[in-house]
């Protein structure tokens, strides 16, 4: 290299930009190396027509960049970059395109700054409305349900001069559903605790509860938020379940396609569970870390209600492998980021998050979802319900060979006779028997 002092010419931003092309402000420039640089500078001089003066730079200086003479500046990388699409970056860096992210402490530094200043809230949440609408517009989906929402439903009912038993018979159902949902109500959600209760056969209960539920989101929902009540009214009925058994469910070729396809770690981590374990759509959320036997292969579910009954689920050694490398780096690093945040307490909250950092899967439930049916929906043409996976397993199961009875415990719908010694035994050899079925004929969707 040589010292050279070299006179750098400002001049106005060059026309050849276009909003396809970098922003080297959405980059962390430390990652891009000393030959990329050079390479890039090569790119946009042979291929893009860029001059000397539309660098910034005088020609001497350039032909000096090009002769790897001096060093590539973050100045003039950045209006360098300004020339190419992101395209064409990606093949000039080999794929590895180094993003600037921003860390969890500077997102609590926002927010915290627009909680006080009302141009820097205003500017936030017009790009909040921008770029994350839809998120938004699934967090006006959902209704988090309190007692006190079912007190007022209680009180509702009684001005109505309805009978105390038929007033805590409402309650009882309402209740119910409301513990299997975690006390939040979506369409989704709705739906899909519903297909669990046609599944076990609770035609009795099945109609009760839509009744129910229909009967408390008018009572108390309605008169607050119309919009909110009306898409939860209307997206179920006491016949919708009995409709979705008409579809004909996926083929393993097209499980895999959508697993593939999925966008994150934690969306694949759910999609697995239930494709290749048979779970209901709840119950991966009702595991602890804790829960989680990689070196056996086991997944203790553990949950008992009037209709659930699945206590333990098993994994293929590619998938222990998958969750280990891939997956729990994921898991941890959110976890200890948000813990870390919030002793921070920059936001003057300070939650119990305990038992969410103890969550297998602490990934918002709606989000997770969301991924996979716009993944399916691309890959098969049509809606998707993830309770099809639970239905697909049991089809696929015995398809292959395996005895109804043994589909039937692994999924949680055997008699308690037949489930018992699950819980109570950590290992015994009723649970060897059944992860020899499992291994042998469980579909492979994952990895």
């Amino acid at each position: 290299m040589h010292s050279v002092c070299v006179k750098v010419i400002s001049v106005p931003a060059p026309k050849l930009c276009d909003w396809g092309m970098v922003d080297c402000t959405l980059l962390d420039l430390s990652q891009i190396s000393e030959e990329s640089r050079y390479t890039i500078i090569d790119f946009v001089y042979n291929n893009k027509g860029v001059k000397p003066r539309d660098l910034g730079v005088t020609g001497a200086y350039l032909r000096m960049l090009r002769n790897r003479q001096v060093r590539v500046s973050d100045n003039i990388l950045c209006v360098a970059l300004k020339f190419i699409t992101e395209d064409e970056l990606k093949l000039l860096l080999k794929g590895i395109i180094p993003e600037a992210r921003a860390t969890f402490n500077d997102i609590v530094r926002v927010v915290a700054t627009a909680r006080v200043d009302a141009t820097a809230r205003e500017f936030l949440l017009s790009l909040i409305k921008e770029y994350l609408g839809d998120y938004i517009g699934t967090l006006q989906q959902v209704w988090h349900v309190t007692d006190r929402d079912v007190e007022d439903f209680v009180k509702a009912k009684k001005l109505r001069g309805l009978r105390e038993k038929t007033i805590n018979d409402e309650v009882r159902y309402i209740r119910r559903a409301l513990a299997e949902l975690n006390w939040d109500l979506t369409p989704d959600g709705l739906r899909e605790y519903l297909a669990e209760l046609a599944e076990e056969g609770e035609q009795y209960v099945l109609k009760h509860t839509t009744y129910s539920l229909k009967s408390f989101l008018k009572a108390v929902l309605k008169p607050r938020d119309p919009f909110l009540f009306s898409l939860l009214y209307n997206s179920f009925t006491t016949i919708h379940v009995k409709n979705r058994n008409k579809v004909k469910l996926p083929t393993i070729d097209q499980l895999r396609q959508i697993w593939q396809g999925l966008p994150t770690i934690e969306s694949k981590l759910y999609f697995t569970l239930l494709a290749e374990c048979g779970l209901r759509p709840s119950e991966p959320f009702l595991v602890s870390i804790d829960d989680v036997d990689l070196e056996h292969g086991v997944i203790h579910i553990g949950k008992v209600t009037e209709t659930k009954r699945a206590f333990i689920a098993f994994l293929r050694p590619e998938v222990i492998d998958w969750i280990r490398h891939k997956y729990l780096p994921v898991r941890e690093s959110l976890v200890r980021a948000k813990l870390d945040v919030l002793k921070a307490d920059s936001l003057g909250a300070s939650p119990d998050v305990e038992d969410w950092a103890k969550r297998f899967i602490p990934f918002n439930r709606d989000r997770l979802r969301r991924e996979i049916k716009n993944t399916a929906k691309q890959v098969l043409g049509r809606s998707f319900e993830l309770y099809e996976l639970r239905k697909f397993f049991a089809t696929w199961m015995i398809s292959q060979g395996t005895p109804e009875s043994i589909v039937n415990t692994l999924q949680g719908r055997a008699p308690p006779s037949e489930f018992r010694i699950l819980i109570e035994h950590y290992w015994s050899p009723r649970h060897e028997e059944l992860r020899q079925w499992y291994i042998k004929f469980a579909p492979r969707v994952c990895c």
